[in-house]
Order: C-alpha cells, then sequence, then structure tokens
C-alpha cells in the first residue's frame, strides 16, 4: 500500500514537471492585430475598369458609410497581374476590429443593411441593381478568407 501511494505522489510529480512551460514557452511570439476579411476576384478580360467603376459606386460608399458609422476599421482594394488563368487579379479587403464582428448579429446585419439601402438610393434603385447584376458577367469571385494582421514581438 505504502509502494503504491509513493508511486502515485511521484508519478504526479513527474506529470506536473512534464507539462511545465519554460520561459521561453509563456513568451508569445507576437500580439494580434485587427482581423480581414478577404475576398479574391478574378476580372473577365478588359472588365477589370468597369467593374472597379462599379464597385467605387457600390461597394466602395457602402464601406465609406461602416466606417464613419465605426462598423469597419477600413478597407482597402489591391491589384495585381494574375499568375495564371485560374488566379485572382483583385483583393476586396475589410479591416474588423475582431473575430467578434463575424458572430451573428442582427443589429449589426440591420445597420449594413441601412447603409445598402441609402447607397442604393443616392445611386438609383435600376442602377444600383443594374451594375450589382452586371457584377456575374464581368468578375469571378475566386473565394474569400478571414485572417489576423498580427505585429512580432522584439
Amino acid at each position: 500500500m505504502k509502494t503504491t501511494l509513493i508511486f502515485s505522489v511521484l508519478f504526479a510529480v513527474l506529470f506536473l514537471f512534464a507539462f511545465e512551460q519554460t520561459p521561453a514557452q509563456e513568451k508569445d511570439l507576437f500580439e494580434g492585430g485587427t482581423v480581414w476579411s478577404l475576398t479574391f476576384v478574378r476580372t473577365v478580360a478588359n472588365k477589370t475598369d468597369d467593374y472597379l467603376k462599379g464597385l467605387a459606386q457600390t461597394w466602395a460608399a457602402s464601406m465609406e458609410e461602416a466606417k464613419s458609422e465605426g462598423l469597419i476599421v477600413d478597407y482597402k482594394i489591391l491589384q495585381g497581374n494574375a499568375v495564371n488563368k485560374d488566379d485572382f487579379n483583385l483583393v476586396l479587403m475589410i479591416e474588423n476590429k475582431n473575430m467578434a464582428v463575424f458572430d451573428p448579429n442582427e443589429q449589426r446585419e440591420a445597420a449594413f443593411d441601412a447603409i445598402q439601402k441609402k447607397v442604393q438610393e443616392k445611386m438609383g434603385e435600376k442602377e444600383f441593381d443594374s451594375t450589382v447584376t452586371n457584377y456575374d458577367n464581368i468578375r469571378d469571385l475566386q473565394g474569400t478568407k478571414i485572417m489576423r494582421e498580427i505585429h512580432l514581438k522584439k
């Protein structure tokens, strides 16, 4: 009985030391920053300018309003050459405060719906619908990603 108790205590002590963190493990390599939603787009040949004109009236106008209302931190568009026929040439980026903004939130969704309605009314409902409908003819969505910005520690 005494031997079993000694082995149990010895095993418990060894178990605790095996999982003890070293100072190097305690130090994080980076600090988390804002969270980016990235949408990868491939435009049809010779239609990039048409797509960007439409985005300026719809997407960018919505993003400006969302930014002014504090719903997003910032937004950007990156443009580059596609490396092959299946690659994207535009990245639409939306910077968010944190991951929590992706949780279901009726109030946030209602705010974005109101922004879309405002942009739609300003542009004219027919022109807005025509522009957004035309997106299907001049671009192909390649996918989306959510990525956190990180800041390396020294």
